[in-house]
């Protein structure tokens, strides 16, 4: 008996240094086991399938938790600290903690595979809701812009830009800024566009051109107008005819309606009415600034043509600056002329225009200017 209870309680003493040894190794993978505890929780409690079906935020922290991995189990996660007291008690304690760990060792792929299964499905569930939240916002903000886009004036189209601002305030102001842009742009259209020149009379011209052929001559000063660099909101179309024999060239160029002057002054946004009320610029502003546009463009293009003609091909120019739309009184189509000018080219070399006023510098070289451009009344091309 006595060689039995020294054996008998060597092994308890065993188990029991066994377990105390397994009770410190789990110490070292708390901080694994916490996480994913942590991550199970969570998962459980705020970010729930539910809640992530309607919530792409939800959905994006449930695919993060569910990123932590279930650690792999050791055996001395089913050790706890053994006292000393229960000592005879250990070898059982160790046996349990072996079949523990067995179980959950056989238990953990499966569950691993539910996880990894349960991962793919929600970032599936957050591509659908994501889509399904971009798909509302789009409609929320269609449904913010046409309601805005109805406290302007009906008959004005918003650009884009100016369209997709949040705010009225804020569309008024961009809307304000432009249309000072563009009447600044009319005003000083002659300067910019002579300073600007050299971008366009950079560009070599063609052999036939160099020889003075005149359907190279007048091909390669039609690219020239139709380069002129004016605001966006002109579209320079030009036909040129030249005659070799009389060094004269022929331009037939389009000008801009009256619509490229705003109707507008600005407008006003009427906070407490949430509505935009629009300033109408003064008639006659617009006449003179349309008239003012006009003139500038056909003193450009008089100084393209003759910059470009490097080789003195051209001794004399005819422009006959002509409008393309429908005539307000029977909605047909008509081609008035609008200004009529023939100048030489050095004539037009003694031209300073530092300081010059366009519809001045027509009259001083006896340009024949329709008295009311805005209203299309016309005048006769001197040559057509």
């Amino acid at each position: 008996m006595g060689r039995f209870e020294n054996d008998r309680r060597a092994a308890e003493l065993e188990a029991y240094q066994a377990l105390w040894h397994l009770w410190r190794t789990s110490r070292r993978a708390v901080m694994d086991v916490n996480n994913w505890e942590s991550a199970r929780r969570m998962l459980q409690t705020h970010y729930t399938v539910d809640k992530a079906r309607r919530d792409s935020e939800v959905c994006a922290m449930r695919i993060r938790y569910l990123e932590i991995s279930e650690p792999a189990p050791q055996l001395a996660d089913f050790v706890y600290a053994p006292p000393y007291y229960r000592v005879p008690d250990a070898p059982r304690q160790l046996t349990q903690a072996r079949y523990e760990y067995r179980l959950a060792w056989q238990r953990h792929p499966g569950r691993e595979r539910m996880r990894v299964k349960e991962l793919e499905t929600t970032k599936a569930l957050y591509q659908t809701v994501q889509a399904a939240e971009a798909k509302a916002r789009a409609a929320e903000i269609a449904r913010q812009r046409e309601w805005q886009q109805s406290r302007w004036p009906e008959d004005l189209v918003l650009e884009s830009e100016i369209y997709n601002l949040d705010g009225l305030a804020a569309q008024v102001d961009l809307q304000n800024a432009k249309i000072e842009s563009q009447v600044n742009a009319l005003t000083g259209l002659l300067q910019d566009g002579l300073h600007n020149l050299a971008d366009v009379s950079e560009s070599e011209p063609t052999v036939s051109c160099r020889a003075g052929d005149p359907a190279g001559v007048a091909a390669q000063i039609e690219s020239v107008l139709t380069a002129l660099p004016l605001p966006r909101v002109i579209n320079p179309k030009a036909q040129v005819e030249y005659s070799a024999d009389s060094r004269q060239l022929v331009v037939e160029y389009e000008l801009p309606t009256v619509d490229v002057v705003p109707k507008a002054k600005s407008y006003r946004y009427v906070k407490s009415a949430e509505t935009v009320v629009e300033v109408p610029r003064p008639a006659s502003q617009r006449k003179a600034l349309y008239a003012s546009a006009i003139a500038q463009i056909t003193l450009l293009s008089l100084a393209a043509v003759l910059e470009f003609d490097s080789e003195r091909h051209v001794d004399a120019v005819v422009f006959n600056g002509v409008v393309d739309t429908l005539d307000p009184r029977s909605g047909e189509p008509t081609r008035p002329c609008l200004i009529t000018v023939r100048v030489t080219a050095d004539a037009f070399a003694e031209i300073n225009f530092e300081h010059i006023d366009a519809s001045a510098c027509l009259e001083h070289l006896s340009a024949t200017v329709s008295r009311n451009p805005a209203a299309l009344v016309p005048v006769r091309p001197l040559l057509e």
